[in-house]
């Protein structure tokens, strides 16, 4: 059974409280008693008024254990923002990015691209990857902002377009992802390359750029590049030899959030040739 929200009990008690008010009255009237009709008009214009003072919707955060509900929009740290047929992106993409992202698609039918700007990397790889598997799906392109930054998770999801493109002074960056444990000095990590290339810890991104490039090629490529804690910038060579890039966009887009666009290329790109 659904739990009535505090709001919603008080609704249903001054509701029950009405009915029997108005029982009253009509057993006063019938019974020919004007002070009882006039206290029981007082009365049920008392719940009336209480009952339209009182809000009825979803609980508060002191109704749910003082945490808040959020939507994904609301919890998501990326930035997304929707500008004519472009949908732009800024920041690392975390465990909400995928929902939020793909409810502004679903209420903007009209977008054809996807633009990251200063992406670099994700938190949740899994969620990054589903949203990759959305955006491919819905036959949406992918494209690099001029002069932005991809890095890491951020480049998973660049794969996702159909068509993708880069902007002039971009930079696309990988290294291989890691298993840790522990913290601080005692923390211990497992480089992707140390892995077996059977093993089935490769099959999240092996296969998740398998279906993105029709090739694992740059998978393996991208592991051996960096570490997990260091990043290998594409060159022109390397994007073409993996088919990074598959198209040239000709139209110059612009920034929609320029100060937070400054901070956030700083941040991801400190180290850029």
């Amino acid at each position: 059974m659904k739990r009535r929200s505090y709001s919603e009990t008080i609704h249903y008690i001054l509701g029950v409280s009405g009915c029997l008010t108005a029982i009253a009255l009509l057993k006063s009237i019938t019974q020919s008693k004007p002070l009882a009709v006039i206290v029981v008009v007082s009365t049920a214009l008392i719940l009336i008024v209480a009952a339209l003072l009182i809000p009825l919707g979803e609980p508060n955060a002191s109704e749910v254990g003082s945490q808040p509900i959020y939507s994904a929009e609301q919890a998501s740290q990326t930035i997304a923002r929707v500008d004519g047929k472009s949908l732009y992106l800024l920041g690392t993409f975390d465990e909400y990015t995928s929902d939020k992202v793909i409810a502004i698609l679903k209420s903007h039918p009209n977008v054809e691209r996807i633009v990251l700007t200063a992406n670099g990397g994700s938190i949740n790889d899994q969620d990054t990857i589903k949203l990759g598997h959305y955006i491919r799906r819905q036959g949406l392109d992918t494209h690099l902002i001029a002069n932005g930054v991809a890095a890491s998770g951020g480049v998973s999801l660049y794969l996702a377009g159909v068509n993708r493109s880069v902007g002039e002074g971009a930079h696309i960056g990988v290294h291989a992802w890691a298993q840790c444990s522990g913290d601080g000095e005692s923390l211990e990590c497992k480089q992707a390359n140390s892995f077996p290339k059977d093993d089935d810890a490769h099959d999240l991104h092996r296969d998740y750029i398998h279906q993105m490039l029709g090739s694992d090629d740059f998978y393996w490529f991208s592991i051996a590049s960096a570490s997990h804690n260091s990043i290998y910038w594409l060159s022109e060579r390397d994007l073409e030899r993996f088919k990074i890039t598959n198209k040239h966009l000709s139209t110059n887009l612009r920034i929609p959030f320029p100060e937070q666009f400054k901070d956030e290329y700083e941040s991801t790109c400190h180290n850029c040739p």
